[in-house]
């Protein structure tokens, strides 16, 4: 089982590729996702949340903790979360089965099945 810490770096990692994707890509991110959405992830078995923001198809820091007003919402285990950041695990398969909860608001749920 993965250690906050390792759990933290991949965030990171997953936060820095869609930093360094083409404009086109981050552009197609922010039309289908409106400003700003507020996204949490709860990481189940470590028992912490992070959050951050999306503004412009591009993650603000990331935060530990709980947000205030959120948009979408994520629950995973650390071996689910890594796995799908590393694309070991698909995120419309693992939604569909149960190993990741999202709730988030119709829209929002479209805007990111088009993006998995």
């Amino acid at each position: 089982m993965p250690n906050k810490k390792q759990v933290e770096a991949k965030l990171q990692e997953m936060m820095g590729r869609l930093d360094g994707a083409p404009a086109d890509a981050r552009a197609n991110l922010a039309k289908a996702l409106p400003d700003p959405r507020t996204i949490q992830i709860d990481v189940t078995d470590l028992d912490t949340s992070y959050w951050t923001q999306l503004v412009g198809g591009r993650m603000t820091e990331l935060r530990e903790g709980t947000a205030e007003d959120v948009d979408i919402k994520m629950r995973a285990s650390s071996d689910d979360l890594i796995a799908m950041i590393d694309g070991e695990l698909g995120l419309l398969k693992s939604y569909l089965s149960g190993r990741i909860r999202i709730e988030a608001s119709l829209s929002d749920l479209l805007a990111l099945r088009k993006l998995a």
